[in-house]
């Protein structure tokens, strides 16, 4: 592993806590050093190796961009200027390189000053150093300007999620349908949030039509699913052979009384509402006999990520199960459910 240096990453605004969350879990699920040195509301500032950054990126639901931090300036054009000049740009850039430089701006900062005619100056200014192409279609290399915070940062990309991440793992796109699917990107950060890593044997005991097992499949873990009703296994089933995933087992049982351990991560949507009177009870119900097993069922140190309707009293059932709680987020779905994800570690 190289040298640290200065990171940043750019994090979706989509939620107010799940993307650092997210970030972080990655960082230590994956053993990656790290350490917080800025914070300007979707931009995160880090020292680490930016390789192994790179390395882990795309498997963050909620991680929209990473690169290296080259400068930051006061957010005016004679202090860019100035940063800029007083940069060694080669380290960077080539002469025979062709590059693009994108603007961005976070929060209210800088009003006064527009993007596009900020990144026409720094396209001219970097080149007239360099002696490199501008080229916004196809560049070698692409540098991000950001206004955020008080400061203007410059870095040079090395990771951007694609546009259509999730476009085809969308739940009407896949084979098998139902309602409650949770969207991918909320199903992949409730992976992540518990831990697992390529090759850790994961398990959703509730796994409906599979749309957090294929999350989990994708990262590259051994998936375990089960539920209740038959045709959800079927549709499980039918969804993760339709991307060419192939589960560890996919079995029809009863969550509240799991024939499995040694599992390493779980993360599942009990079901709530009307799905509930498949099992014939109540939320609260499921949980307090599900929440005992999964325990049972977990390795120790290791973590379940649950997700439970608001007002449910998930932390206090977990609590009693001997898990503890490390973290925890609010996902409003519609006015009438609000949904409470809970990152519980098994004692």
């Amino acid at each position: 592993m190289d040298s640290p240096t200065s990171v940043f990453l750019v994090l979706s605004g989509e939620h107010p806590t799940l993307p650092l969350a997210e970030m972080k879990t990655i960082f230590y699920a994956n053993r990656i050093p790290f350490k917080i040195t800025g914070s300007f509301f979707k931009l995160i500032e880090i020292n680490a190796d930016i390789g192994a950054v790179r390395d882990v990126a795309s498997r963050g639901a909620f991680i929209d961009e990473v690169g290296t931090e080259i400068l930051h300036s006061d957010p005016s054009i004679p202090e860019i200027d100035d940063a800029v000049k007083s940069t060694d740009l080669s380290r960077y850039l080539q002469a025979d390189d062709s590059f693009s430089v994108r603007v961005l701006r976070f929060g209210g900062v800088s009003r006064d000053m527009s993007r596009v005619k900020l990144e026409g100056h720094l396209g001219w200014l970097i080149g007239n150093i360099t002696k490199a192409r501008v080229d916004l279609e196809n560049p070698t290399h692409s540098f991000r300007g950001l206004l955020a915070g008080p400061y203007f940062h410059l870095g040079l990309i090395a990771h951007q999620r694609p546009a259509d991440f999730v476009a085809s793992r969308r739940p009407r796109k896949r084979p098998a349908f139902h309602p409650s699917t949770m969207t991918p990107k909320l199903a992949r950060s409730m992976v992540n949030l518990s831990g697992a890593v390529t090759g850790s044997i994961f398990l959703d005991p509730f796994c409906g039509v599979g749309g957090i097992l294929l999350e989990a499949s994708l990262l590259g873990c051994q998936v375990v699913g089960m539920d209740a009703v038959k045709r959800m296994v079927r549709g499980s089933r039918r969804n993760l052979r339709h991307f060419q995933m192939t589960p560890l087992a996919l079995l029809r049982g009863d969550a509240r009384n799991l024939p499995l351990r040694n599992i390493q991560a779980i993360a599942t949507d009990p079901p709530y509402g009307t799905g509930a009177s498949t099992l014939k009870s109540n939320t609260r119900n499921i949980l307090k006999e599900f929440l005992p097993q999964a325990h049972s069922a977990l390795t120790k140190s290791c973590r379940l990520v649950v997700a439970s309707p608001m007002g449910t009293g998930t932390p206090d059932i977990a609590e009693s199960a001997g898990f503890k709680a490390v973290d925890r987020h609010e996902v409003y779905v519609h006015r009438r459910l609000t949904r409470e994800i809970l990152v519980l570690e098994a004692s």
